[in-house]
Order: C-alpha cells, then sequence, then structure tokens
C-alpha cells in the first residue's frame, strides 16, 4: 500500500464507455459543446475531463457576444451505469448554469455572487462577501475590535 500523499498519486476506472456515448449524444443550449478529454487541467491535475465549452454574452463586457467558455469538469474515477452517468452529467450542467447566474447576477454595480476563479478556488461555489461588520461580529452578536 502506498502513501496517499504520494505526488504520484493516481487514480483508476475503466474508461466510461456510456458516459461517452452519452456525451456523444448530448444536446443543451445553441452552440454549446460538450467532450471528454484526456487533459492536463493545470496546478498538477490531470486526466480525464468532460470539457464543457459555453456560447453567450461575456457577463463584465456584455457588447462581447458570442463569446466561449471552456468548463472542465473532472470526470469521478467510477464504474457507473448509463443512468448514473446520465445523472452525473445533467449535474455538471447544473454547475455551469449556477457558475453563469453567479457571474450575471448583479444588484446595481454589484456582482455580490461572483465566482472565484484565482487557483485553487471552486469556480462553482457561491459565496457572499458579507460587510466588514459582519466578519467581525461575534456568536453573541458583539463585535469584535
Amino acid at each position: 500500500m502506498t502513501d496517499p500523499r504520494d505526488p504520484s498519486m493516481r487514480q483508476s476506472a475503466p474508461f466510461p464507455d456510456a458516459l461517452a456515448d452519452l456525451v456523444d449524444r448530448l444536446r443543451y443550449r445553441a452552440g454549446w459543446l460538450f467532450a471528454l478529454r484526456d487533459i492536463d487541467r493545470g496546478q498538477g491535475s490531470a486526466g480525464l475531463t468532460l470539457v464543457i465549452t459555453t456560447l453567450g454574452t461575456n457577463s463584465y463586457h456584455p457588447e462581447e457576444t458570442d463569446y466561449r467558455v471552456n468548463h472542465y469538469m473532472p470526470v469521478p474515477p467510477a464504474a457507473y451505469d448509463e443512468r448514473s452517468w446520465r445523472r452525473w452529467l445533467f449535474e455538471q450542467l447544473l454547475l455551469v448554469e449556477l457558475h453563469e447566474a453567479m457571474e450575471f447576477f448583479q444588484v446595481g454595480d454589484d456582482k455580490p455572487f461572483a465566482p472565484s476563479h484565482g487557483f485553487g478556488q471552486d469556480p462553482y461555489l457561491v459565496r457572499e462577501l458579507g460587510t466588514e461588520q459582519d466578519r467581525r461580529m461575534s456568536f453573541r452578536n458583539e463585535l469584535n475590535a
């Protein structure tokens, strides 16, 4: 048994033929593309990846239409059946839609749920930055220094 913290750690599973078939037949929004690729996703992460390429408008520059974005969804090393892969595929689309909703949701000039895109950040996690007072409030509702 190897140390799970070994930098050469790997995972394996049979190639997901059922998922590949679903991806080949998938239709969603006009202009969106779907592919399975064995790619380097950066930061030392590589492997089988569902690439969802969206087509839409840039939420920060609305004059930019026909704007494409690749979403890299690591494929779990699992031997799922077609139904399970279909559900996983659907959930990946929901994550992309959630990301887009966070990008476009705006009140005045504020985008309170703008997704985090930096290294190590989960761009599908809903975050809301609180006020300075929110961050300093104790569980007793007292303001910490």
